[in-house]
């Protein structure tokens, strides 16, 4: 993938070179987030099963106090905000878990993970961030995916979501199927999932406008999840693509050094207005969102308003999030 095009003005000798910025790695834990929550609700998730998901953590989280591996995780998870991990230091010369100053510092982190509550953070089991890229072989069918855990690959239904998309159709349910040519393109590596190459779009793109130059990708095999949700049709604009900046296409060599210096400030404030617009329309959608789910069957006109309103929010958002690279001046007003 060519990043950055070579200026053939530049008095600087170029080379062609290969930079690694990241690999594949063993998948943290994986949590939902607002957005997901909202979308798997549109999808027919009932909500006794996030309520579900919440009292366990809030269990677990209780249980810092009875146990002490539960209160090694959250003294490590939060160690860079409990003064250089000051209670997992206490926990490991094997002070008891009954020390009154341990018992205040175990409740101070106790309370750091309920706040991830509230933000929708909620922990949920067979369920992995993992790094997507696209199938090397070409055998995968447009929509299955290759997924690599720790003991291998796997099969079977799965849910793959893209942070932060906002979309009703951005969670695809795939078929995982196991590739043996792929074990001699990866070898011994782990922790991937590999998409089709078939088809007019690939399932990335059909996530919001997502790649495979390194993006994460939330997959799950959770069966209540599976067993509840139903996908929707995937993204598809539904207000006109705005203008691109033609100024973008200029090359460094093109501008006076007070005029390069003009532009870079200019190209600086664009990227800022482009993150407050992202900003205020997640927000928005969020809100809209919230309330559509609230309606009943029977209000069917104002549903029907409410979507055409988040699905012109869902694109002003993609085109704020892209606008960095293509130029594009987004406002939101809806």
């Amino acid at each position: 993938m060519i990043k950055v095009e070579g200026d053939p003005k530049c008095p600087i000798k170029a080379a062609n070179s290969l930079e690694v910025v990241a690999i594949s790695q063993k998948p943290r834990k994986a949590y939902l987030s607002k957005n997901l929550i909202a979308l798997l609700s549109y999808g027919g998730v009932p909500e006794e099963f996030f309520q579900g998901l919440l009292m366990s953590a809030l269990e677990e989280t209780k249980s810092v106090f009875k146990k002490k591996r539960a209160a090694v995780r959250v003294a490590m998870n939060h160690g860079e905000s409990d003064d250089s991990f000051t209670s997992a230091r206490m926990l490991s010369v094997g002070i008891p878990l009954d020390e009154p100053y341990l018992q205040f510092r175990l409740c101070q982190l106790a309370n750091e993970e309920k706040k991830k509550f509230r933000g929708g953070k909620i922990p949920i089991s067979e369920s992995y961030y993992l790094m997507g890229t696209s199938d090397p072989t070409d055998t995968l069918n447009s929509d299955e995916v290759c997924v690599i855990l720790e003991r291998g690959q796997i099969s079977g239904k799965v849910l793959v979501y893209r942070n932060p998309c906002l979309h009703f159709g951005d969670i695809h349910v795939m078929t995982a199927k196991p590739v043996e040519a792929i074990q001699d393109v990866v070898g011994n590596a782990k922790y991937g999932i590999f998409f089709s190459t078939k088809g007019i779009k690939s399932a990335a793109a059909e996530m919001g406008n997502g790649d495979f130059d390194g993006d994460v990708y939330w997959v799950s095999q959770h069966p209540e999840l599976l067993e509840k949700f139903n996908q929707c049709m995937p993204w598809t604009r539904a207000l006109p693509t705005p203008p691109a900046d033609e100024i973008k296409a200029r090359k460094p060599g093109d501008f006076s050094p007070h005029g390069l210096e003009i532009e870079l400030f200019r190209q600086l404030q664009d990227a800022r207005n482009s993150s407050i617009s992202m900003g205020v329309a997640a927000d928005s959608w969020l809100a809209h969102m919230d309330w559509f789910l609230m309606l009943g069957d029977a209000d069917v006109e104002q549903k029907k308003y409410l979507r055409q309103k988040i699905l012109k929010l869902i694109d002003i958002y993609y085109d704020a999030l892209d606008a960095p690279k293509s130029g594009k001046k987004v406002c939101v007003s809806i």
